[in-house]
């Protein structure tokens, strides 16, 4: 059995198996995405591109961390389905205004709703999805007669989605500005990972968590999620998907290399003749990363994914012990070991 072999050991589990169970656990609420998506929907045009935004989403992730703390609280699974399908709607809204914040036509070597359907429609889509996701509160009313319970996941869910904006609003002065200090630019991290706070803390609020327990997995999903937001700036600073000129230009400096611009006065001119240049070529690219491991700047980015998964899971040490539990730890060693291995 999938779970069983995941939980053999505390080294020896498979990234495959885990990668499995997550996706295992999500797809109840992917289908009910699907279905939400399209709900009352007749205009062909707008559920054409609906039909795409289906295709395209495909988080596992959010839905099954929602699902896990749950279980990790004493609840069933299938209790925060509602949540889970909550944060997915607006996630899926949300990610389609940031590609047009960002002007992403492709992402993840796919294009995006707003490379396949241009700026006006997708903006109308997310539009539509982040409406959605509200509505589907009533499904929670209906299932559910306890109104303090109601009232604390539409409060995470507002504290989750101001907090989002907030970070948004911040990355949009760091673009091409080697002047962002490490800290702002951490805070800006920490702020884009209120989703995953909000699915940990909904989903214990869900499953009937303690305070104690509720406030120990929000915790808990705020540094997982600072985790993977560290592991994508590797990556992009690695160029490894290609888009390192795009993000250059249109969006933060990724913190590898804001770090190595901060090193010396030498590395600043240097990376700043660097971001100046359009386009930027291959050849830019490799000097941006040379510039990253002559300063050590991905051992800096380990060093304080490192830290904050110790404070992950000193979090989830708060909570009694279970296979939900047990699967919330693997999802954080992964995180480090895949910021281990990028920053070899």
């Amino acid at each position: 059995m999938l779970l069983g072999k995941t939980m053999s050991g505390d080294g020896d589990f498979s990234s495959e198996d885990l990668t499995a169970l997550i996706k295992k656990r999500s797809q109840r609420v992917l289908r009910k995405f699907g279905l939400a998506a399209v709900s009352g929907v007749s205009d062909p045009q707008l559920l054409s591109i609906l039909h795409d935004v289906k295709a395209y989403w495909k988080d596992t992730f959010r839905p099954a961390l929602t699902s896990f703390c749950c279980e990790a609280v004493g609840g069933k699974p299938e209790a925060a389905d509602i949540v889970g399908l909550m944060i997915t709607v607006v996630g899926a809204g949300l990610g389609i205004h940031d590609d047009i914040i960002d002007k992403s036509l492709n992402k993840h070597f796919r294009m995006t709703i707003l490379g396949l359907h241009g700026p006006d429609d997708a903006l109308l889509v997310g539009d539509l999805l982040i409406i959605k996701s509200w509505a589907t509160i009533g499904g929670m009313l209906r299932k559910t007669c306890q109104p303090k319970k109601i009232a604390n996941v539409i409060e995470a869910y507002e504290s989750f989605f101001i907090e989002l904006c907030e970070g948004e609003f911040m990355e949009i002065s760091c673009r091409q500005n080697l002047d962002t200090e490490l800290e702002y630019y951490q805070k800006i991290l920490w702020k884009s990972t209120a989703d995953t706070e909000a699915c940990a803390r909904l989903g214990a609020i869900l499953g009937d968590g303690s305070e104690n327990e509720i406030q120990a997995l929000a915790e808990f999903g705020r540094r997982l999620g600072f985790t993977f937001r560290l592991v994508d700036d590797v990556k992009d600073s690695l160029n490894i998907e290609g888009n390192l000129p795009h993000r250059l230009e249109h969006e933060s400096v990724p913190l590898p290399i804001l770090y190595a611009a901060k090193s010396s006065r030498e590395k600043f001119l240097k990376i700043n003749s660097l971001l100046e240049k359009s386009p930027i070529t291959p050849l830019d690219v490799g000097e941006f990363l040379r510039c990253c491991f002559e300063t050590e700047a991905f051992t800096y980015v380990h060093k304080i994914a490192k830290q904050n998964a110790r404070e992950a899971s000193k979090k989830l040490s708060l909570l009694r012990p279970s296979t939900a539990r047990n699967v919330l730890s693997l999802m954080n060693k992964k995180s480090l070991a895949d910021i281990a291995n990028l920053c070899r």
